[in-house]
């Protein structure tokens, strides 16, 4: 192959990826979620598919992660649930199920934590597909992350819609 020939091969195959990556990206997971009254969205979070604050410092997000290795709903909350007692989280409260609108079931699991002598709380509800382990987390300094607070993330989370 002559050398003009190979690099309009190699311009022609990375053009074809850059493709396939925005449209990859392009179907990326995305959800729907009533952001609570109080908070403001955040823009351009790359860890988070969805990431609002409130001005008292409680940050509600929702995680997508592929469901690799695959698991169900019992598998994927008990792998969290140990990995945040393992850094330190109390399980505050019982397990709790969650319905979604569209039939998904979920797991909320509430906790708390003592950060630079402050009462953390901190609230994570997984759900499970075929392809996608989404969760979504909430939390903040316990004094601020009370009842009203608390009414608006349960009220967002039951809001959810995965696509």
């Amino acid at each position: 192959m002559n050398p003009l020939r190979a690099r309009a091969s190699l311009f022609a195959s990375l053009f074809a990826a850059l493709a396939l990556s925005a449209a990859t990206a392009a179907c990326g997971p995305s959800v729907t979620l009533q952001t609570p009254s109080g908070f403001a969205v955040l823009e351009d979070q790359k860890e988070y598919v969805y990431r609002a604050t409130s001005a008292e410092g409680v940050v509600l997000g929702v995680r997508a992660e592929r469901n690799q290795p695959h698991g169900n709903l019992e598998f994927w909350s008990e792998a969290l649930d140990r990995q945040l007692r393992h850094g330190g989280y109390v399980t505050e409260g019982a397990l709790k199920e969650v319905h979604l609108a569209s039939g998904l079931t979920g797991r909320e699991l509430r906790y708390t934590r003592v950060e630079n002598g402050r009462k953390q709380r901190f609230w994570m509800t997984v759900f499970v597909t075929e392809k996608r382990v989404w969760v979504v987390e909430a939390g903040g300094d316990a004094d601020r992350f009370k009842e009203r607070t608390q009414l608006a993330v349960q009220k967002a989370i039951a809001s959810l819609g995965i696509g």
